[in-house]
């Protein structure tokens, strides 16, 4: 896999970690705002820790932080013939 397709899928990958909190979160906030119009709700919203309740967006957040991590430590080998200063 070549640098440039690493950086792309540690962007797909932390993309999708992303998108996938915002879901959650959204749905964390429309559940609550339905509770409040039938007229019993809590104080707060139950947070639910997205990190630890979907194992998704912790996959993909840490398959994107190894990706990236490859990427930056990935050198492009040359072969003899194309450095004339190896002897």
């Amino acid at each position: 896999m070549s640098r440039f397709n690493q950086f792309i899928a540690g962007g797909i990958l932390l993309f999708l970690s992303g998108l996938l909190y915002t879901l959650e979160r959204i749905a964390l906030y429309t559940r609550w705002y339905a509770e409040i119009s039938t007229g019993s709700w809590l104080e707060k919203p139950t947070f639910v820790d997205p990190f630890l309740h979907n194992w998704f967006v912790t996959l993909f957040f840490f398959a994107a932080i190894v990706l990236f991590s490859m990427g930056m430590n990935a050198t492009k080998t040359t072969s003899p013939s194309e450095n004339p200063t190896d002897s």
